[in-house]
C-alpha cells in the first residue's frame, strides 16, 4: 500500500481576468439639445485564459516524488462602473459591486443621461474597475443634434459553447456563435482558431474561417472539433481565437478572443493478474488470494477498496489506497478455503477520482481441491505392519 505526504501546494496565477467593453448603444441615436437618452454598454470578461495553478508535490508514492498541476478558471470581480459624463449630465446608473462575471460571459449595463444645451459630438467615458486587474477606460461618441454625423459601427461579439469536462485521450466539440450587435455591417471577418498553443489539443477541423460579411443583428455559427490524448495534462487548457473585421471608415478591428476547456481525467480499473497461494488450495487449507488491480485511466484512482464474497473464513476486505495511471497495486486477501469444488464470487472494487466515486464489480471463481487422504493412508498402513512386526517378534521370542 502506498503512502502519499504532502510536501508543498503553490498557487501562482497564470494571467488575470480581462474585462473590456464590447458594444455600447446609444438611445436615441442623435440627442437633443437639454433631451434624456440611455447609454447601454456590454462588459466581456474575454480572458478565458484567466487561471489560477495549483501545484501539489507528493513523496511516498511507488515512483518516488509525484508533482501534479491543476488550473481553476478565475472569474473577474468588477468592483465598480460609472459613467464620467465629459458635457453630459448622468442621472442614474452609478453602479458599485457589479460582482462577478465568468470567463467569456458578458453583463449590461445601462445609464442615464442628459444632453447639454450646447449642440456637438461628446465622449463621455466608461470606467470600468475589476480587483486585480487593470481597469478599464472606454469613450462613448454621443451625438447632441451635430451636422456631423457620427459614422455607426459594427460591434462583433463571441459567444462560445463547450463541453463542461474533457477526458484526456477523447474527442469534443465547441462552437463559436459571431454576432453584430452594433449599428452598421462588419465586412471581411476572419476567424483563425489556434490549438497548436494548447498543449496536446489538436483541431480535427479547419482552423480558419472567413465571413464576407455581417449585417447589424446578423449572426454566424462554426462548430469546430478537437482530439486530446491520454497526456494532456488535467485543468484548464485555452484555445486561442483571433478575430478581425473591417469597419465602414475601413477601420480594421482586430481581437484575441479564448475558449477554456477544463480536462478531467478518469480513473479506470481492470484486474493486472490473479493468483493463489498455494496454488492449487485444498479444502479447510489456509490460503492468500493476490488480485492486483490496475488503473488503465488518465487520473490517479484514489481510496481504492476491493472486497470479495467468498464463503470461506478470513479477511474479505483489503484497501489498496491510491493507483496512479498506468500502475497496478495488489488486493490480499488471507482465507481458510472452504468445502471443495468450483466457488464463483464477485470482486467488488470501489475508488474516486476528480469525477466523484466510482465501482467495478467482476465475477470470478476459485477452485479448491479434496484434501490428500494419502499421508494418512500410508501412515496407518505403516502402523498396522510395525504392529504385526511387533506381534511377530513376541510370538518368536517366546517360542524360542
Amino acid at each position: 500500500m502506498s503512502v502519499l505526504v504532502l510536501l508543498l501546494v503553490g498557487h501562482a496565477a497564470a494571467g488575470e481576468p480581462t474585462v473590456v467593453v464590447t458594444g455600447y448603444t446609444v438611445t436615441p441615436e442623435v440627442l437633443m439639445p437639454g433631451g434624456q437618452g440611455t447609454i447601454t454598454v456590454n462588459l466581456t470578461n474575454t480572458a478565458g485564459q484567466a487561471t489560477m495553478t495549483e501545484t501539489d508535490t507528493y513523496a511516498g508514492s511507488a515512483s518516488g516524488t509525484r508533482t501534479e498541476t491543476r488550473s481553476t478558471a478565475i472569474n473577474a470581480f468588477i468592483e465598480s462602473v460609472y459613467l464620467k459624463g465629459e458635457g453630459l449630465k448622468v442621472i442614474s446608473g452609478d453602479y458599485g459591486d457589479v460582482g462577478e462575471v465568468g470567463p467569456g460571459q458578458s453583463v449590461t449595463l445601462t445609464f442615464l443621461v442628459q444632453a447639454p444645451e450646447e449642440e456637438g459630438l461628446y465622449f463621455p467615458e466608461v470606467w470600468v474597475r475589476v480587483q486585480g486587474a487593470r481597469s478599464v477606460k472606454y469613450p462613448v461618441p454621443v451625438n447632441v443634434n451635430s451636422r456631423y454625423a457620427l459614422i455607426a459601427q459594427p460591434a462583433v461579439s463571441v459567444a462560445r459553447t463547450a463541453p463542461d469536462r474533457v477526458v484526456p485521450g477523447e474527442t469534443f466539440s465547441l462552437s463559436l456563435l459571431l454576432e453584430n450587435t452594433g449599428l452598421s455591417r462588419a465586412n471581411d471577418l476572419s476567424v483563425q482558431v489556434s490549438p497548436s498553443n494548447a498543449t496536446s489539443i489538436v483541431s480535427l477541423s479547419p482552423e480558419h474561417y472567413y465571413v464576407e460579411h455581417l449585417e447589424p443583428g446578423d449572426a454566424a455559427r462554426f462548430n469546430l472539433s478537437f482530439a486530446t490524448d491520454r497526456r494532456t495534462p488535467t485543468g484548464l487548457q485555452v484555445i486561442p481565437v483571433s478575430l478581425t473585421y473591417v469597419t465602414p471608415d475601413a477601420a480594421k478591428v482586430a481581437r484575441t478572443e479564448s475558449v477554456g476547456v477544463q480536462v478531467t481525467g478518469q480513473a479506470e480499473m481492470g484486474i493486472a493478474s490473479l493468483s493463489t497461494d498455494p496454488v492449487r488450495p485444498s479444502a479447510g487449507s489456509p490460503l492468500t488470494l493476490i488480485i492486483r488491480i490496475e488503473n488503465t485511466g488518465t487520473d490517479d484512482a484514489t481510496s481504492v477498496r476491493a472486497t470479495v464474497d467468498l464463503p470461506f473464513e478470513g479477511t474479505k476486505e483489503a484497501f489498496v489506497g491510491t493507483i496512479e495511471p498506468d500502475n497496478d497495486a495488489p488486493a490480499v486477501f488471507n482465507l481458510r478455503a472452504g468445502d471443495a469444488g468450483d466457488r464463483p464470487y464477485t470482486l467488488t472494487v470501489d475508488w474516486r477520482d476528480d469525477r466523484g466515486a466510482h465501482t467495478m464489480i467482476e465475477d470470478l471463481s476459485i477452485s479448491v481441491e479434496a484434501p490428500d487422504r494419502t499421508p494418512i493412508v500410508v501412515g496407518v498402513v505403516v502402523l498396522v505392519i510395525a504392529a504385526v512386526a511387533i506381534v511377530w517378534w513376541l510370538r518368536r521370542r517366546k517360542e524360542g
